[in-house]
């Protein structure tokens, strides 16, 4: 296990943790948005950066965070390629249910799944960030196999149909997992403006949740 962080960077290591829930709400199972691939591709490389300024890192988490950085610059890489087309191409296509919107998803858990494994070798051992880990690794996991199904599909060229209770567990997850999060990481970290922080980031987990509830409810009636 690695060395806590020093006085110096504390702040800005526990800062990095509590905001890092954003990446979930922004992880969406029908991505469509060019403000969703910037948001997701600067989220990424600025968590990626963060432990590396945490003295005597060791290489396996400077190579989590190099994965980091390397999934959010090829959805950077995919954002600029899209504005490109949107703006040369006769006929754009969209990026929902496109090979965009998958190779997206699926870098995105890749970087979620590296920010675990950071968190697991920086952070203190106690119960409630593995806890919140574990909650965190679901949805990310789930993130990436529903990434992979999608693209093998768009890849195939057969049409994209997805039914509506898997899009309603992606979500589920990452709601779940940005409550247990922000109870059990960012409402114990030391930073400014904690209680509204709080507040801001529980409504949206909140709201997550019952857009995965509104999802399987749509599948079963």
């Amino acid at each position: 296990m690695l060395e806590k962080p020093t006085r110096n960077n504390q702040g800005s290591w526990e800062t990095a943790q509590a905001f890092s829930v954003f990446v979930l709400f922004v992880l969406r199972p029908d991505i469509e948005s060019i403000f969703t691939l910037i948001g997701l591709s600067l989220m990424l490389i600025g968590l990626g950066i963060s432990p590396l300024s945490i003295k005597r890192a060791s290489v396996f988490i400077a190579t989590a965070s190099c994965i980091m950085i390397a999934c959010g610059g090829a959805i950077g890489g995919l954002t600029i390629a899209t504005l490109l087309e949107r703006l040369f191409a006769e006929t754009p296509a969209e990026i929902a249910d496109s090979w965009v919107a998958s190779v997206t998803l699926i870098c995105s858990s890749l970087g979620v799944l590296a920010w675990i494994f950071i968190v697991l070798k920086i952070s203190p051992v106690s119960r409630p960030p593995h806890v919140a880990v574990v909650l965190f690794a679901l949805a990310g996991v789930y993130s990436l196999l529903y990434g992979i199904l999608t693209i093998r599909v768009v890849l195939s060229g057969e049409p994209l149909i997805m039914p509506e209770w898997e899009k309603g567990i992606a979500y589920l997850l990452n709601g779940g997992a940005m409550m247990g999060w922000i109870l059990l990481v960012t409402r114990r970290a030391s930073i400014t403006r904690r209680k509204i922080l709080v507040i801001c980031l529980m409504i949206a987990g909140v709201s997550t949740v019952i857009v995965g509830i509104i999802h399987i409810f749509d599948a079963i009636w």
